[in-house]
């Protein structure tokens, strides 16, 4: 009998460790979607050539100690004017002319990579898809990713031949105004929600009026991967942001917000606006909320 006891009593820690591992293994891989790419894949599609170009967006420092054997190093300051405030995004002829000199084509197939949660990535992404570009992707994992992956690394800068690039007019069902925002603020409508991704002392320093924190940081997992578009979906419903809403998305320069926009359409949110004057451009010409000013409650506050 004691021999019984010891036996069922094994196999049940067995099965509580059994259970615990894997509820401890999340699988943070983007299977078959449009705006995210796994290194593994990314390693495939490189090697075997054709039209894939990967893009290293972080700063040329960074660039210059290591990148991907052939990746191309250009930044989101490539792609944006800094008047008549900083970070708005740059017009078509810039874009084109930027665009052309890295050896780009209509027709490339990007994969864009950095080492800050896809903020710089997500930056590229979403200017490019406002021009038109279809095809570019972001890493899931960034650099950390693709050295994990053990994909060849080199210090020497690819320099691709020039091209001609022709960008589309720019897609204005992407982007928000500064007169879009105002009105919101002014009077709000139902069904539409403004998303401050910024940090929380960013927020409580100032923030635009109605608008609901969702700090961009919670978009990853802590292995620094974005997080399932299950778990994104579940996480922004219980912070009130639902997918039949209009979302406003917005941080200080625009940058995290772009991240935020690139993953809230993965998890199957389709009308996503990025306010590209963001926090500076408002802090200057509209009304701040701030800490005298009772912050929106949702329904994940629980009052």
């Amino acid at each position: 009998m004691a021999k019984k006891h010891k036996a069922v009593r094994i196999l049940f820690l067995a099965l509580v460790l059994m259970f615990s591992l894997t509820a401890c293994s999340v699988d943070t891989t983007y299977p078959g979607t449009k705006n995210i790419v796994e290194a593994s894949q990314v390693g495939k599609d490189y090697l075997a050539g054709g039209k894939v170009i990967v893009i290293d967006a972080r700063e040329p420092e960074a660039y210059a100690k290591g990148h991907l054997k052939g990746a191309v190093n250009l930044t989101p300051t490539e792609l944006f004017v800094g008047m008549p405030v900083p970070g708005l995004l740059a017009p078509k002829s810039q874009v084109e002319s930027v665009l052309s000199a890295k050896g780009i084509s209509n027709d490339s197939v990007i994969y864009v990579y950095d080492d800050n949660g896809g903020v710089y990535s997500g930056r590229l992404w979403w200017v490019l898809k406002v021009y038109g570009h279809e095809n570019v992707m972001i890493v899931n994992g960034g650099s950390k990713a693709l050295v994990n992956e053990k994909l060849e690394l080199s210090a020497d800068a690819a320099n691709l031949p020039a091209t001609k690039y022709v960008a589309k007019e720019a897609d204005t069902s992407m982007i928000a105004t500064f007169e879009d925002v105002k009105s919101l603020t002014e009077a709000p409508v139902d069904g539409t929600v403004i998303v401050d991704v910024r940090s929380q002392a960013e927020y409580d320093a100032g923030y635009i009026p109605t608008a609901v924190l969702y700090p961009h940081t919670k978009n990853l997992y802590s292995d620094g991967t974005f997080m399932s578009s299950r778990d994104l979906g579940l996480f922004y419903k219980d912070a009130g942001i639902t997918k039949d809403e209009n979302i406003i998305v917005y941080c200080k320069t625009s940058f995290r917000a772009t991240q935020t926009a690139a993953l809230l359409q993965e998890a199957g949110y389709t009308n996503i606006k990025v306010y590209d004057g963001a926090w500076v451009e408002w802090e200057q010409k509209g009304t701040v909320a701030g800490p005298e000013t009772p912050a929106p409650v949702g329904p994940s506050d629980g009052s």
